[in-house]
């Protein structure tokens, strides 16, 4: 048995591929569920900020991450569910909160 190599402890190193999948996937987050109450209150500040051309700062849930992002609303498209604030679409299903800046 002279070719056997009974011991291979560098077999079960982790490469730097592993490392980055396993850092990317702690990373990620759940969607949270809104109460009504958070929902109708997201409403009403969407509501008010356009009809008084106000700044909003919107943080929202994308790819198994939360972003933030701040501007001013500029078309509410009820058809397909979104908002478009800085050039970005937004869709209602994904905002978390809302706040006036």
């Amino acid at each position: 048995m002279r070719g056997m190599i009974k011991w291979q402890p560098f077999s079960t190193m982790l490469t730097k591929k592993d490392i980055t999948l396993i850092e990317k996937n702690r990373q990620k987050t759940r969607k949270p569920i809104l109460a009504e109450d958070k929902i109708n209150e997201i409403d009403e500040i969407i509501k008010e900020a356009i009809k008084n051309n106000k700044r909003v700062k919107i943080k929202h849930f994308k790819l198994d991450s939360l972003y933030t992002i701040t501007g001013t609303i500029e078309k509410i498209n009820k058809i397909e569910k979104y908002i478009l604030i800085n050039s970005t679409r937004i869709y209602f299903k994904n905002i978390i909160n809302i706040n006036e800046v």
